[in-house]
């Protein structure tokens, strides 16, 4: 599939009057067991990976490894070098507070920028060991993350779109660019729906339809832009452009997709 970020982008930015680069910032949400996480650099160009709630204490790199790094107490700073390889460079960090976090520092590509900066959050900060596990037959309440935060304002666009809410509270719902197109490449169409603007986040609800004869899956990379924090839709899968009125009326072919930015 080709749909690249920059494109959607400059589309975005055109609509809003905003200016894109082509680095952009997020969070990493980290639990044990999830393996290497993974950072996107250019050669000669700086990357902050920032760790929460505690100061870098010491790491582990190969001592010839294609990379120069700068300690900044709770962050590092990454520059990659021209003999890096496609496999990229492996690190392991370990802060004060005992944890530790295995890297892979990798060239970036048009399918997955540079990283201007990278927040590694599990949660835990420097406030000492996780709470005691509850008694499995213990009944448990679940709050759901407001719409101030990423996970929240995620909710609430699906809620709005998919569920039929009527609005997201703290959030202006625009539909000034409602079905104005964001991408159009031969393979996938993507146009707005609507727009939610708020003091911190802003969330974009993008429908796209697959223009091919055959299955594609939905790359979140590709709908990334400045500033994004996170991606989701409604299916990662899009059926072929459908050929009769039953796959028309399964509207398999179309999907939601969801996009949390910091404001403009």
């Amino acid at each position: 599939m080709v749909c690249g970020s920059q494109k959607l982008a400059v589309a975005l930015a055109a609509l809003i009057a905003c200016s894109v680069s082509p680095a952009w910032g997020r969070d990493v949400q980290y639990a044990q067991g999830d393996g290497e996480i993974d950072v996107f650099v250019n050669v000669g160009e700086p990357t902050e990976i920032v760790f929460e709630g505690s100061r870098i204490k010491d790491g582990f790199k190969n001592s010839n490894a294609a990379i120069a790094l700068e300690n900044k107490g709770n962050a590092l700073i990454v520059f990659g070098k021209q003999n890096m390889t496609p496999e990229g460079v492996a690190l392991l960090v370990r802060l004060d507070d005992g944890r530790s976090y295995p890297i892979r520092v990798k060239i970036a590509s048009s399918d997955n920028p540079r990283d201007a900066q990278i927040l590694i959050e599990d949660g835990k900060g420097a406030f000492g060991p996780e709470e005691e596990e509850e008694a499995p037959y213990k009944e448990r309440g679940y709050d759901y993350a407001p719409p101030s935060k990423v996970s929240g304002l995620m909710r609430e666009m699906v809620l709005v779109a998919e569920f039929g809410k009527k609005a997201i509270p703290g959030y202006t719902a625009s539909e000034r660019f409602k079905g104005q197109t964001v991408v159009s490449d031969g393979a996938i169409l993507a146009k707005i729906d609507r727009i939610f603007i708020g003091p911190n986040l802003w969330g974009y609800v993008l429908d796209t339809t697959n223009l091919l004869d055959q299955s594609q899956k939905i790359n979140p990379a590709s709908f990334r832009i400045d500033g994004t924090r996170a991606v989701s839709a409604s299916s990662w899968d899009l059926a072929a452009r459908p050929l009769n009125v039953e796959e028309q009326i399964s509207n398999k072919h179309n999907a939601k997709v969801y996009i949390v930015t910091r404001s403009r």
